[in-house]
């Protein structure tokens, strides 16, 4: 499959705030249906209503996952699949569990070793890989351009205050932000972080598309975009072809099964999808409670998902996104 690889740049440390309910609390990753409806907002303002049924109907998107320039070719990185290892002699087993991330190059050498009988991985070379930080798996020669075990990721506590309009009376909270910051390397190596999705390509969203992400790195994505959170300073696009046959595939969007689909799952993680509805405005109205498939899921190949319709009222119209791209493998 041909995608477009969209990259998101800030000139300094790219702050985000993507709430789990509670201000002090914040997700460590923008699940691609908070994508979408960041970009369909954004398309309705700048295009009118009478856009978005193409755009929805054709849109296929990854989640937003972080990525690191500085060497001979950026690093993409991917969540770490929910594939168990079936290896009686790998002393390294607990040290793998830790991973949330996984970059591009590792995650196609790690399902090379896929056992499809045992649904496993069941051959490994641990020489072809390093950690770059207790949380994050690269190649050997990833890790030999950068030189040395880097963290380029963190969570952070903001100090704010809320004021009663009743009482008058001042109460202090922490409000946690995901930070994503430039290294120094001890060679004064500059690795500089970003983050990016994958979208398939199709020229007929083309036309609509350019503007609308044009305007998307502006306007934000997350929570406290009036602080700077979630806003970008400019955009690069690469393509990029991903595997498109196979008998297996990792979803790298969170999804929502077909109901034909759900015997497809094989290695996979829920996750509670709820909010307010914002549409160009807060509007007070709550979606409709549902639940999905978290990214890095392992299911068998076809696998679609769907979108499904999450609004409150039978008068106004809310899409969620479930739609699945995959990388495919056998």
């Amino acid at each position: 499959m041909k995608v477009e690889v969209i990259k998101l740049f800030k000139d300094g440390p790219i702050l985000l705030h993507i709430g789990l309910r509670r201000m002090d609390r914040t997700s460590n990753i923008i699940h691609s249906d908070t994508l979408f409806s960041t970009l369909s907002d954004v398309l309705i303002k700048l295009l009118g209503e009478e856009s978005f049924d193409i755009f929805e109907k054709k849109i296929l998107l990854s989640s937003v996952f972080p990525g690191l320039r500085g060497t001979s070719r950026d690093i993409l990185f991917l969540p770490m699949p929910e594939i168990p290892f079936n290896l009686k002699e790998f002393t390294e087993h607990k040290k793998y569990k830790k991973i949330q991330w996984i970059s591009l190059e590792a995650f196609e050498e790690l399902v090379k070793g896929f056992d499809r009988e045992d649904r496993a991985i069941s051959s490994l070379s641990p020489e072809r890989f390093a950690f770059l930080n207790p949380k994050t798996l690269v190649t050997g020669s990833e890790f030999e351009e950068i030189g040395e075990e880097v963290n380029f990721i963190d969570t952070l506590l903001e100090p704010k205050v809320s004021l009663s309009r009743e009482s008058q009376e001042s109460n202090l909270y922490f409000q946690e932000n995901l930070e994503l910051y430039l290294i120094k390397t001890s060679q004064n190596k500059e690795l500089v972080p970003f983050l990016y999705f994958l979208k398939a390509k199709d020229d007929e969203l083309k036309s609509i598309f350019i503007p609308v992400l044009n305007l998307f790195i502006e306007e934000g994505i997350g929570g406290e975009k009036t602080t700077g959170k979630g806003i970008f300073d400019f955009y690069q696009t690469e393509e990029m072809d991903i595997p498109d046959r196979g008998d297996f595939e990792v979803t790298l969007s969170l999804t929502l099964p077909k109901r034909e689909e759900v015997n497809n799952l094989i290695y996979y993680q829920l996750v509670k999808r709820d909010g307010f509805i914002y549409y160009q405005r807060a509007t007070g109205l709550r979606k409709k409670t549902h639940f999905k498939i978290r990214e890095g899921a392992l299911v068998k190949s076809p696998y679609l998902g769907e979108n499904i319709d999450v609004s409150p009222r039978k008068d106004m119209r809310v899409i969620s996104y479930g739609k699945s791209i995959g990388f495919k493998f056998s």
